[in-house]
C-alpha cells in the first residue's frame, strides 16, 4: 500500500501547516489491500520525504499490540442418540483455532452448555476444555484420552460423554434436549475470541 501523509488538520492531522504531516484511515480491505491482523501482528513501513531536489527515507518494523485469537470452525454432531442401558457412548467435538501471534500463543480453548427447556447450564455453568494434545494424556481414567488427531496443530478436540438412558445415578444421566453450546478461546494476554455457538439436539 502507498498512502499520503498530509499536514492538513484532517483525516488524523492535528494541525495544519505545523511540518507534522499525519493520516488516519481504517484497516478495512476497501481501503487497504495489506489489512492488519489476518495472518501478522508486524507491521513494516518505509517513509519518504520529498523535496525539491531531494528525498529523504526511513524505514521501520514494529509489532502492534496483541491481536485477538479466532475460532475458524467447528466440529460437531447435530443430533446425538444416548445409548440404552446404564451404558455410556463418547462422541468427538472440535475446534479449530487461529491467533496471528502464533498458536503458543493459545491459552485455552473450551466451550460452556446451555440446555435450552430447562433453561439451565450444564456442569454448573464451567467451561468444557479442548485439548490439542494428539490424544497423548489420560483426560479420564482407565484409558480415555481428548480424541484429537495431531498434537498443536491448532484444532483443540474432546470426546463428550453421553451416559445411556438406564443410569439411575445423577451423576451418570444426560439429558435429552436441545443444547447451545458456546465456544471461546483465550491467548495468553488474557483475550477472548469472538464467540462460535452451536446447537446440538440430543434424544
Amino acid at each position: 500500500d502507498s498512502l499520503i501523509l498530509k499536514d492538513d488538520g484532517m483525516n488524523g492531522d492535528i494541525i495544519a501547516q505545523d511540518d507534522v504531516y499525519t493520516l488516519k484511515f481504517q484497516n478495512d480491505s476497501t481501503i487497504i489491500s495489506n489489512t492488519l491482523g489476518d495472518d501478522s501482528g508486524s507491521v513494516f513501513i518505509n517513509i519518504l520525504a520529498v523535496y525539491v531536489g531531494q528525498t529523504e527515507q526511513k524505514s521501520a518494523s514494529f509489532k502492534i499490540g496483541n491481536i485477538i485469537p479466532r475460532i475458524i470452525s467447528i466440529a460437531t454432531p447435530d443430533t446425538i442418540t444416548r445409548p440404552s442401558g446404564a451404558t455410556l457412548s463418547l462422541h468427538l467435538v472440535s475446534a479449530t483455532v487461529f491467533d496471528a501471534d502464533g498458536l503458543d500463543n493459545i491459552k485455552w480453548v473450551g466451550f460452556t452448555s446451555y440446555h435450552v427447556e430447562g433453561d439451565s447450564m450444564m456442569n454448573k455453568g464451567n467451561y468444557i476444555y479442548l485439548y490439542d494434545d494428539g490424544s497423548e494424556n489420560i483426560i479420564y481414567l482407565p484409558d480415555i484420552t481428548s480424541g484429537d488427531l495431531i498434537s498443536g496443530d491448532g484444532t483443540y478436540s474432546f470426546k463428550i460423554p453421553v451416559f445411556g438412558s438406564g443410569n439411575t445415578d445423577p451423576d451418570y444421566q444426560t439429558k435429552p434436549g436441545t443444547f447451545r453450546w458456546e465456544f471461546i478461546t483465550q491467548d495468553r494476554e488474557d483475550e477472548y475470541s469472538l464467540p462460535a455457538t452451536h446447537e446440538v439436539v440430543i434424544q
